[in-house]
């Protein structure tokens, strides 16, 4: 689904990329670790089209993506999920989701102001999948609030319905736990296999070790920019170099 070929990024001297080299398959779910500073968000900001790599190339379906601007790979079905709560903090829950319906729409400015079918049309698909959403992650009791009124842990909750509303082939989550209780990790966990369950693929950014190797079937980790592990969870935690980039020399 995903080829990421010889990516590397650069700025100015420093190299937050070298070389990568990744394939990621339809429906996988697949954890990206490393330390603070390893390279993994400057990796989604290539796939998502927020930087374009100084070297090497992504395919999607076997299209070349990199280069293009992230609003025409989020056409293409690619959803990002950023580490700080981004919404739209003066609307409404509801009205949050319905916004991140827009790419299901059709109907151009025009229609929009002329109220066409094709117009009417569009909404209705759109309001309906907003309910489907609202109901999948168990925001009916909050539909009605401003989303900046939310706690910390639905705040993040609303990041993912929002990425969830368009229907996404491929989802980019950055570090989905942050700040979440126990107990909002494991509804967060149970929601991700849920999501995956539908055959949506997920590489998954995380700090949470633990909550990584219960969910993902393979790991691949990234120090200074370049791929140190990729494999079983079981091979990759035992793998010295990794057990060295996590906790220093003297432990390895």
């Amino acid at each position: 689904m995903l080829e990421i070929r010889g990516i590397t990024k650069h700025f100015g001297n420093l190299f937050a990329l070298n070389k990568i080299d990744l394939n990621v398959e339809e429906g996988e779910l697949l954890g990206l670790v490393g330390p603070n500073g390893s390279g993994k968000s400057t990796l989604f900001n290539i796939i998502s089209g927020h930087y374009h790599p100084s070297a090497g190339e992504v395919r999607y379906r076997g299209e070349k993506i990199s280069g293009l601007r992230p609003d025409q790979i989020a056409r293409k079905g690619i959803m990002r999920v950023f580490q700080a709560n981004i919404s739209f903090g003066d609307v409404t829950v509801y009205e949050n989701i319905l916004r991140g319906c827009y790419l299901l729409g059709d109907a151009n400015l025009g229609e929009l102001f002329f109220n066409t079918r094709r117009y009417q049309n569009d909404e209705r698909k759109m309001k309906q999948r907003v309910e489907d959403v609202v109901e999948f992650w168990n925001l009916s009791g909050w539909r009605d609030n401003l989303a900046s009124s939310l706690p910390h842990g639905l705040q993040r909750v609303l990041s993912l319905a929002v990425a969830m509303a368009p229907y996404p082939k491929l989802l980019l989550l950055d570090e989905p736990m942050t700040g979440m209780h126990p107990e909002e990790v494991a509804s967060m966990s149970e929601h991700i296999k849920r999501i995956n369950q539908q055959g949506i693929t997920i590489i998954l950014v995380e700090h949470n070790i633990k909550f990584v190797l219960s969910i993902c079937p393979r790991l691949v980790v990234l120090n200074f920019g370049q791929k140190l592990a990729d494999g079983v969870p079981q091979e990759v935690v035992g793998d010295k170099e990794v057990i060295t980039a996590y906790l220093g020399e003297r432990v390895a």
